[in-house]
């Protein structure tokens, strides 16, 4: 007698590694799942990176804001004018928006040293004074013991308009800021 081979009824040899193939097209499905979502995960950090970088460009200007009223307020004192060159930062009233044709270096801006270097800024922030009129004071003006409108005219406020520019991390995110001061003379 001759040994038997016994075919499985149920189509076990007809299978022959579809398990295989689906198991490979269900790994390349959740590899492309895995790429993206690294992908935008890495987008997340870049935009947060920038958002960080624009917040410290806006404290740094900010900051230089503050330092431009303080130095008003320290050195004007009436009988300083500004130069129409703009050595040092200060200007007179010559263009607005004068800010877009200076280069931000120590020839034609102030620079604000006491922003902590803890912040990581790229550069100091630095900012540009400009005169802008010499007005009467309204309070002067109106001296309201005397006569409505009879003013004494002796007191004077000198206006003036300040543009502070910070960076972030890099020199790439910048913020430039502008302010009006005024001071009573």
């Amino acid at each position: 007698m001759s040994p038997r081979h016994i075919i499985p009824t149920n189509g076990a040899r007809q299978q022959r590694g579809a398990v295989l193939i689906v198991s490979l097209i269900m790994l390349l499905v959740m590899t492309l799942l895995g790429v993206s979502s690294m992908k935008g995960s890495a987008m997340e950090e870049k935009m947060t990176r920038n958002l960080h970088d624009k917040n410290l460009a806006f404290q740094a200007a900010e900051a230089a804001l503050r330092a431009a009223e303080q130095h008003i307020q320290d050195t004007v004192n009436g009988t300083n004018t500004f130069d129409n060159n703009g050595s040092d930062g200060h200007y007179n009233r010559t263009d607005l928006r004068i800010w877009e044709n200076i280069s931000w270096t120590a020839n034609d801006s102030l620079a604000y040293n006491g922003f902590s270097s803890a912040y990581q800024v790229s550069s100091p922030p630095r900012y540009v004074i400009q005169h802008l009129a010499t007005t009467v004071d309204p309070i002067d003006a109106l001296n309201l013991t005397s006569g409505y409108g009879e003013g004494t005219g002796a007191g004077k406020v000198e206006t003036f308009l300040i543009t502070a520019r910070g960076t972030g991390g890099s020199d790439d995110s910048v913020v430039i800021l502008q302010s009006s001061w005024g001071k009573r003379m």
